[in-house]
């Protein structure tokens, strides 16, 4: 599948994108709810100090176009709301929204194909693409 993804990202449709992106193993090592609920109660408001980043999935966040949104997604408690936007602040992490609460288990996009002469395009446009990666490695990707 990466290698369709790059693909993608190259070709020449310039329609603003949107990333739906998790945040536990994907840009932060991977914590579970208890830990995070720990590091709250040993740090208060500083718990997001706890957090160790993924260098290569916040340069990949950062070298995003500005035009497109980036919406993270987690199964963090929403409970967590305020530790988790103070941990992105801390690391430079760019967002557009969060979506909390989320199960654990696998996601689905599910999007329709452009037709022909939707957005100045001859060929059909597929409109939703997966990349699953190993947690806690990073995204893996060039913009």
């Amino acid at each position: 599948m990466l290698g369709s993804l790059q693909r993608f990202m190259i070709t020449e449709e310039s329609l603003n994108k949107t990333w739906f992106i998790d945040i536990d193993g994907t840009i932060v090592k991977h914590l579970y709810n208890k830990d995070i609920d720990s590091a709250i109660s040993s740090l208060g408001k500083d718990s997001h100090t706890l957090e160790t980043p993924i260098e290569k999935s916040v340069s990949f966040l950062k070298e995003l176009p500005e035009d497109d949104t980036v919406v993270l997604t987690t199964a963090r408690d929403g409970k967590h709301k305020d530790h988790t936007e103070r941990m992105l602040r801390h690391f430079g992490v760019r967002y557009d929204r969060i979506m909390f609460d989320l199960r654990a288990g696998p996601r689905y996009l599910i999007n329709d194909i452009k037709p022909v002469g939707t957005a100045g395009n001859t060929d059909p446009i597929n409109t939703a693409y997966s990349l699953n990666v190993e947690r806690d490695e990073g995204i893996d990707l060039k913009v």
